[in-house]
């Protein structure tokens, strides 16, 4: 009796281990797995797109088109913070900036996701596999030292079927844009900023402040790790021409 309830014992846990392991593969490996991507390998297609991209955002402090902004240099500098008054300081013009830069990211990167997509699809059909493609949604998020791409295509490759992708980019913007809004509370409350202190608090950025004889103040921020730039412009407490601060 003994062995027989030894021999009935090991039988059930075989079939619970063989279970477990069909449960994963038929059904866990979609939703787990693929936050590699393994499987369509369109992930450094998009990592591929995604850097430059962010480096030109910044460059436009997080817009595709320079919209209000300041000349300087043969450079457009967005005005994030403005009055046209003089002796007022000034008033944000993007209260929330971090939103605004994954906003416009995710539009200058919707056909880019697409064609990385729809490219990887045509090369396993090529190699002979047997695919369904679904509709591609997505989300770029901006987090400490990474920017994000969570997409959501459900995918079909043989008897495999994918769901969840998440790409993600080794890049300084939040932070640099979590410093800008710093500058920017500080020029809509005193009308300046003080970089030489910020500089302190942030070794790993350079931060240039040029002052323009209009009241406008240039700011460039740059990450010595990566030399990614973000830049804009600012006109607070202004004062008129031939007025001498002292």
């Amino acid at each position: 009796m003994n062995r027989k309830g030894q021999v009935t014992l090991f039988i059930l846990l075989a079939v619970i281990i063989v279970s477990i392991v069909l449960i994963f593969f038929l059904w866990a490996r979609p939703t787990y797995l693929l936050d590699t991507g393994k499987g369509l390998g369109f992930e450094n297609c998009i990592r591929d797109a995604m850097e430059p991209m962010i480096d030109e955002l910044g460059e436009n402090a997080g817009f595709v088109n320079a919209g209000f902004s300041y000349l300087y240099g043969g450079q457009e500098f967005v005005y994030l913070c403005y009055t046209n008054e003089y002796y007022k300081t000034c008033t944000v013009q993007v209260p929330f900036l971090r939103m605004n830069f994954q906003e416009q990211m995710e539009k200058v990167m919707k056909e880019k996701i697409s064609v990385c997509y729809d490219n990887s699809i045509e090369n396993l059909k090529a190699e002979g596999y047997s695919v369904t493609s679904g509709t591609v949604d997505y989300e770029i998020l901006i987090e400490p030292g990474v920017v994000r791409v969570e997409i959501d295509a459900p995918t079909s490759v043989g008897s495999q079927k994918f769901a969840r992708f998440n790409v993600q980019v080794n890049s300084p913007i939040y932070e640099m844009v979590m410093i800008s809004t710093s500058i920017l509370q500080s020029e809509a409350k005193y009308g300046d900023s003080d970089i030489s202190e910020m500089m302190r608090f942030y070794p790993d950025y350079i931060i240039d402040k040029i002052k323009r004889s209009d009241g406008t103040t240039i700011y460039i921020l740059e990450s010595k790790l990566f030399g990614t730039k973000f830049q804009f412009a600012s006109r607070s407490l202004a004062w008129p021409a031939g007025h001498e601060l002292k």
